[in-house]
């Protein structure tokens, strides 16, 4: 009976520590990609084409290269475990009466491939589906309108390089 009275008082405990970490603010709402290498790559190479990178890589995502769009910024995102890239715009604000909605591409060299995404309506940002970018290069290209001049831009080409490591 003991017991069975500390395993709900810490299940309410925990119960409660849950909710706390739901209202605060940084909890609420974090930035999916940035949480640190936590999240063990779920798929790699060709097996990434196509998928989603907040859900399979965001783990070890970092920013390769990026370029200003007016105020919006492009960047060319890149993950080490899962060897795919994708494109992300943010600050891409729009108004749809007088403005076209702004975009992001990823584009594989070797084939064409392309992703692209545009922010939701009342939305300033966005990723595109992730390449496999394992020995072959990408970029981002993206566009934005900031209602008196339109502005795009491609970021660099990446390719990941790989450390030759001495035999012993």
């Amino acid at each position: 009976m003991i017991f069975r009275s500390r395993t709900v008082t810490m299940g309410a405990a925990a119960a409660a520590l849950g909710l706390v970490a739901l209202a605060s603010p940084a909890a609420a709402s974090p930035e999916p990609e940035s949480q640190g290498a936590q999240v063990a790559a779920a798929c790699s190479g060709s097996a990434c084409d196509g998928r989603n990178p907040q859900t399979y890589c965001g783990g070890d995502a970092r920013t390769v290269d990026s370029l200003t769009l007016g105020q919006a910024l492009l960047e060319l995102r890149y993950s080490p475990s899962c060897r795919a890239a994708w494109a992300r715009i943010s600050n891409a604000g729009w108004d749809p009466r007088n403005q076209f909605t702004p975009f992001a591409r990823i584009i594989r060299n070797s084939d064409g491939r392309t992703y692209s995404c545009s922010p939701s309506s009342g939305g300033t940002s966005c990723y595109t589906s992730m390449v496999n970018d394992a020995n072959v290069t990408s970029y981002a290209f993206g566009e934005w309108d900031s209602g008196a001049r339109t502005y795009s831009g491609r970021t660099g080409s990446y390719l990941a390089k790989t450390v030759a490591v001495p035999a012993q």
